[in-house]
């Protein structure tokens, strides 16, 4: 039996408004929907996409045959190519406005808010626009070069200055460099308080194969299958937020862009009222940042981690507090033996993924006084609402902030009772 042959078509498509992960959305002449990055609402292109029966088609931009007044020059002469950065061709302010108009969308046709143009309150800026990404990944490709990934997840080559990175990473890129064959898969830098610097190196080797010379004061860790080596200086580091010191070990997430929880946090307080007479559940507590900040506002904080290498981290991180309790497990074996305090807050550490509706729904058989969700993806965080709400939650406030500038990310907390 013969495949059936790949046919690609072009097509002139007008693009109307935006679409989760930065892309633009419009229809083909069939009525489908088509979805391509590098394009503005409002603009015209000639597209090409396979040809095959789907509802939804992404298509690659061929011509821009007419240009928004909004669209600027990137910055970076990796744009286009890069898949991290695919707002450069707006200014900040539109870009805010992109993101905002990506949630509304996303909550009204997902979750089912038709209120949602007035819950969800103006997006919080980022305090700086370029060079605040404090974790830098990197691929090495066949000569040993600096890569980031492509569309396709061919090598990009970085050459050692990336526009959004800190600019202590980008000042010593060139002082590290790699030999093909070193057995070096993966490199990821990250900053910390007093830019102190981290690499972590990871292969498939379970141990580094080759010494590394280093002339810096940099911390370098080689992260195998199964084990982590100190190659030099130390395997934590620590970023501060929200005035909160929290460390973090080098198999442990880390906070990418921490000034802008100073926002977040300031924003985020006069909201919650009543917040020192509760004790809060942590869903996902990580490394136990939100457990830390929330911990000496409220009476106590019952933290649940479902991954037990974070637990050294947390509890660190949390010793100087008192009324903070960890929990490690899955959720559903940790809540039936958690007590159910008068006036319990929850607190759900969503990120990307968000939660089951098990777990959804465990929670809501807690009967909560109020429900806090931090996520940092549109779509699953509507998808998450939905179900918070059909358990008879009601959304309060919604509070937008931007976690990553020129990039897609959305960072959204809300509030529901």
């Amino acid at each position: 039996m013969k495949s059936r042959e790949t046919i690609r078509k072009e097509e002139e498509v007008e693009f109307r408004s935006w679409a989760n992960g930065g892309a633009a959305l419009g229809k083909l002449g069939d009525g489908r929907i088509v979805f391509a990055k590098g394009i503005l609402p409002g603009e015209r292109a000639l597209i090409r996409y396979e040809d095959r029966e789907a509802r939804f088609v992404s298509a690659d931009v061929i011509k821009l045959l007419s240009r928004s007044p909004m669209r600027i020059e990137p910055r970076c002469p990796l744009y286009g190519k890069c898949t991290v950065c695919c707002m450069q061709n707006l200014e900040y302010p539109d870009q805010l406005h992109a993101k905002r108009e990506i949630l509304i969308d996303h909550l009204a046709r997902i979750a089912g808010l038709k209120d949602a143009e007035k819950l969800v309150q103006p997006m919080l800026a980022a305090p700086s626009e370029w060079n605040y990404a404090r974790i830098l990944r990197l691929y090495l490709d066949e000569a040993g070069n600096f890569c980031l990934p492509d569309e396709k997840g061919n090598p990009l080559r970085l050459e050692t200055y990336c526009p959004i990175t800190a600019e202590c990473i980008n000042d010593v890129l060139a002082s590290f460099t790699f030999e093909p064959g070193s057995g070096i898969d993966e490199l990821e830098f990250r900053a910390g308080d007093d830019d102190g610097i981290q690499l972590i190196l990871r292969g498939e080797s379970d141990k580094p194969e080759d010494e590394m010379e280093n002339d810096t004061e940099i911390s370098v860790v080689y992260q195998g299958p199964g084990s982590s080596w100190v190659m030099a200086g130390v395997s934590t580091l620590q970023q501060t937020a929200a005035g909160l010191p929290v460390c973090a070990s080098d198999s442990s997430p880390f906070i990418n862009n921490p000034a802008v929880l100073d926002v977040l946090c300031e924003k985020l307080l006069p909201a919650l009222t009543g917040l020192e007479n509760a004790a809060l559940l942590d869903v996902r507590c990580g490394t136990g940042f939100w457990s830390r900040w929330f911990g000496t506002r409220c009476k106590a904080v019952n933290a649940v981690m479902e991954d037990e290498s974070l637990c050294e981290d947390f509890v660190y991180n949390l010793d100087a507090l008192d009324n903070v309790s960890l929990y490690i497990g899955p959720l559903p074996e940790i809540l039936p033996g958690l007590p159910v305090p008068k006036n319990e807050w929850v607190l759900i550490e969503g990120g990307e993924t968000g939660l089951n509706e098990t777990d959804i729904t465990g929670l809501c058989a807690r009967a909560p006084k109020k429900i806090i969700a931090l996520y940092t993806d549109a779509a699953i965080l509507a998808r998450d609402l939905k179900r918070l709400t059909g358990h008879g939650r009601k959304v309060e406030t919604i509070i937008p902030f931007d976690p990553a500038p020129q990039t897609a990310s959305i960072g959204t907390m809300v509030i529901l009772s």
